[in-house]
């Protein structure tokens, strides 16, 4: 069961992009985004929650932080990849956002059927985990500042 978690955590960036041709370099970007505010203002927006009556625990906030951005990113960007290469390096884009996705959503999630420990797919995730973030950021950033460089000539009267 770990196993199929995981493998639709990695999978469903890539199903997404091919669907909704999306552009999966920004949503590896905006799950990094996520992560950070996931780690970093967790606590003060727990208790400004909690200021408000809200009951939230840490595990479903987090989760939320690392997600939204990402689907966000992704509904908001369909329609943005065209034919060719450039998908098929969108879909490499999307793959990385998946690996990352498991990275930092399976550990946070509080589920008793969830046991990290007893899976192969986990352990080979950790083994690559630095080429997961290093190549999907690679390449997210390579597709961001190639595909916005159109070259405007000047035209002279």
């Amino acid at each position: 069961m770990t196993d199929a978690f995981l493998a639709a955590l990695i999978l469903s960036p890539v199903v997404l992009t091919f669907l909704l041709k999306s552009n999966a370099a920004l949503s590896f970007l905006a799950l990094c985004v996520g992560f950070v505010l996931s780690t970093s203002v967790i606590g003060d927006l727990k208790q400004l929650l909690s200021e408000m009556n809200l009951s939230v625990t840490n595990s479903t906030l987090a989760i939320s932080l690392l997600v939204l951005p990402l689907v966000l990113t992704l509904l908001l960007t369909r329609k943005s990849n065209t034919k060719g290469l450039k998908l098929w390096l969108q879909l490499l884009a999307a793959l990385g956002t998946g690996g990352l996705l498991a990275l930092s959503v399976a550990p946070v999630i509080n589920a008793s059927w969830l046991d990290l420990s007893k899976s192969d797919v986990w352990d080979n995730i950790l083994k690559i985990q630095s080429g997961i973030v290093g190549a999907g950021a690679l390449l997210s950033f390579a597709l961001v500042w190639l595909g916005s460089s159109k070259l405007h000539r000047k035209k002279h009267k």
